[in-house]
Parts: C-alpha cells; sequence; structure tokens
C-alpha cells in the first residue's frame, strides 16, 4: 500500500529536515522527483530517496545554485564529473577559510585601542603607540571621493569576509610631513587595516613601529583636522622634537561615514627624537 511503501510530502520534508516548499521547487526545477504523484496532484517518495535529497541539500549549503547542482546530477561522464568536484572543492576550500577569517575576528578582543579612543579632541598629547603591522592598498594620490570610495571598496574585497567588521585599527596613512593642513587635500595616502589574522594575501604589509607618538582626536571634517594638527605641530615645538611624515590617522569604531572615515579619528605622528 501507499501508506506503507511510501510517505507523503509532508513526512519526507521532516525526515530530511527541508521544507515542503523546498521538495515542490525542486521537482519543478527537474532536480529532485517524487517516487510517485498521485491523479490529485499529491507527491511520495520512497525512503531510499533519503540519500539522494541529503546529497542535494549538502550541495546547497556549501553555495552551488540550482543549475550547479543539475549539472553534478545529469553529468554521468567520469571525466566531467571530475572537474566538477575539483570546482567544488575549491568553493568549500575558499568557504572554510573565509569561515577561519570570521572566527578569528569573532575572538579577537579590541586590546590596547582604548588607549587611543580615551584621547582628548585636540589637546595633542604624547603617548607610546605599540608595534603594529597593517595591510594596506597602493600609494594613491589627487584621487576625488568617488576613486577613495572604490579604491576603499576594492581594498576591503581583498581582505575578505568581515574585515570591515574586525575592530582593529583601520583608516589611513598620509605623506604630510610637518603637519601641514594646507597640503592634506592634496597627499598621497594608503588605506590601512590592521592585521588580524596569519592567512596569506596578496595584500602588502607596513609597519608602525613601536615608540613615542604625538597624538590627538578630532572630528573627520576639514576644520577639525586642520585643528588637530595645529594642536600637534604646537606640541611639537613645546617638546622640541622632530616627527616623521607620516600621518596615521585611525578611525573611531567601524560606522564609516564618507571618505572612508568615521565621524571622528586620532591623528598621530611618531617622534623621531
Amino acid at each position: 500500500m501507499v501508506q506503507q511503501e511510501l510517505m507523503t510530502i509532508s513526512q519526507f520534508a521532516k525526515v530530511v529536515g527541508t521544507s515542503r516548499r523546498t521538495l515542490i521547487f525542486y521537482d519543478q526545477k527537474g532536480i529532485f522527483k517524487p517516487a510517485k504523484i498521485m491523479t490529485n496532484g499529491y507527491r511520495y517518495y520512497k525512503y531510499e530517496q533519503i540519500y539522494q535529497i541529503n546529497f542535494i541539500l549538502g550541495l546547497r549549503e556549501l553555495g552551488l545554485s540550482v543549475e550547479e547542482i543539475k549539472d553534478y546530477l545529469n553529468d554521468s561522464s567520469s571525466e566531467a564529473l571530475n572537474k566538477k568536484l575539483s570546482a567544488l572543492k575549491e568553493k568549500v576550500q575558499l568557504r572554510i577559510k573565509n569561515l577561519q577569517q570570521v572566527l578569528t575576528i569573532l575572538n579577537q578582543k579590541e586590546e590596547n585601542n582604548l588607549q587611543l579612543a580615551n584621547v582628548d579632541f585636540y589637546v595633542a598629547t604624547r603617548c607610546y603607540l605599540p608595534h603594529r603591522e597593517f595591510w594596506c592598498s597602493d600609494f594613491k594620490v589627487d584621487c576625488s571621493e568617488q576613486e577613495i570610495a572604490q579604491a576603499y571598496s576594492s581594498f576591503y574585497q581583498q581582505l575578505g569576509t568581515g574585515a570591515m567588521a574586525d575592530k582593529r585599527l583601520s583608516g589611513f596613512l598620509t605623506d604630510l610631513p610637518q603637519a601641514q593642513a594646507n597640503q592634506y587635500a592634496d597627499s598621497g595616502f594608503r588605506i590601512i587595516k590592521e592585521k588580524s589574522f596569519d592567512n596569506q594575501l596578496s595584500v602588502p604589509v607596513i609597519d608602525q613601529q613601536n615608540g613615542e607618538y604625538v597624538v590627538v582626536k578630532v572630528k573627520n571634517d576639514e576644520a577639525g583636522i586642520e585643528k588637530g594638527l595645529a594642536a600637534i605641530r604646537q606640541l611639537v615645538a613645546d617638546l622640541g622634537v622632530t616627527i616623521g611624515s607620516n600621518l596615521w590617522q585611525y578611525n573611531l569604531g567601524v560606522d564609516i561615514k564618507r571618505l572612508g572615515l568615521t565621524e571622528n579619528s586620532i591623528l598621530a605622528y611618531r617622534i623621531l627624537q
């Protein structure tokens, strides 16, 4: 009898952990057919079909499209199947890599970035910053707002899953000797993101040396950055020290507003002597 040998679509869906809607969709797409369709349209499935639907559901979970799954199931050529399985292997390896990056990010703590967050607005101060490694973009000069946005998007696509949500430092490294505000808009820069995992990436890495820095918190608009740079120049004069030509500009938080910047940031110069 049907009731003894076959399962209804609802029973089958429950056994394999999917929905009636999914099974009907696969039937319509020609991927997975019921063992029997009654004249009233009711679908029935054999127990032995559980193995095939589990394989199909597994391929979907890996991110394969319906058409890709259909190709897998319809191609009986061992050579062609091997090529498809090789492509599947690459997809699985990429997904594992991305998940490992996400896990690393989730396990991270903000560590000593709180030291920078506690700096006062427009009050330049001298503090010690530890050595850090940053991924960086190619050197950019004289970019429009649109070009900066495109470079920013390309850079984070290279870094991969979850990098933007990582709480480690991000921002820009700008070639701006003597903290001259009138040269800021036209200065060359790199987009930077503090390294958060050791996977091999085709992205350049740059070091922030440990040592004494002059830092100040600013609002990320023209007036705020100019005011912060002026505060840095004044403290440098008061201390009688020399600073490097690299302006490190660290975003505070991860909510990017425009030009790759959050609402506020930290400006920092390394003291050379």
